[in-house]
């Protein structure tokens, strides 16, 4: 994608986002252009913005008040993801059980913060998933036999460490 287009789509992004959680209404006209139907469209679609969008966005504004606990498997990982705040607690097992029950459904979204996140939808069935409700947060194990799954695992649960570290700014790298 050329410079510019990235930023126009970039800039249409942060509007979406900004206007959906100010309540400003429609996405910018920029969102609707070269990738607004594909991308932009897809990705805040009323579907996306109820659930895992939302949650999502919701989890980058509360970053702070998560923890990660990661032990990194042979074959994959083991996840602890909680938070001492209630809210932002509830809020961690709503985003994981809604991603996971579209990877169930075979439902994927436009993802463009995560390299990993489209590479796990697109390949459901080569990899393993257990998932604990805790008190305050989720523990999750992703496991696979097939190594090139097992990289994709690991760098997605590197990608939730930086998320949950930096918030936003870790978003927006990722889509760069």
């Amino acid at each position: 994608m050329q410079r510019r287009s990235f930023v126009t789509t970039l800039m249409g992004f942060v509007g979406t986002v900004v206007g959906y959680f100010t309540g400003r209404g429609a996405p910018p006209a920029q969102a609707q252009g070269m990738m607004g139907g594909a991308m932009m469209g897809g990705m805040m679609s009323p579907g996306n913005m109820n659930g895992p969008m939302r949650t999502g966005m919701e989890l980058f504004e509360r970053h702070e008040l998560i923890r990660r606990e990661v032990k990194e498997l042979p074959n994959g990982v083991y996840d602890v993801t909680t938070s001492a705040d209630p809210a932002t607690a509830a809020l961690i097992k709503e985003h994981v059980v809604d991603m996971y029950a579209r990877l169930a459904q075979d439902r994927p979204f436009p993802y463009p913060m995560s390299n990993s996140v489209p590479q796990m939808f697109a390949n459901p069935t080569k990899y393993q998933r257990k998932l604990d409700i805790l008190p305050d947060g989720v523990a999750v194990t992703e496991t696979s036999s097939d190594p090139e799954m097992v990289a994709v695992i690991k760098a997605h649960s590197r990608e939730l460490d930086r998320f949950a570290k930096e918030g936003m700014p870790a978003m927006m790298r990722g889509m760069m």
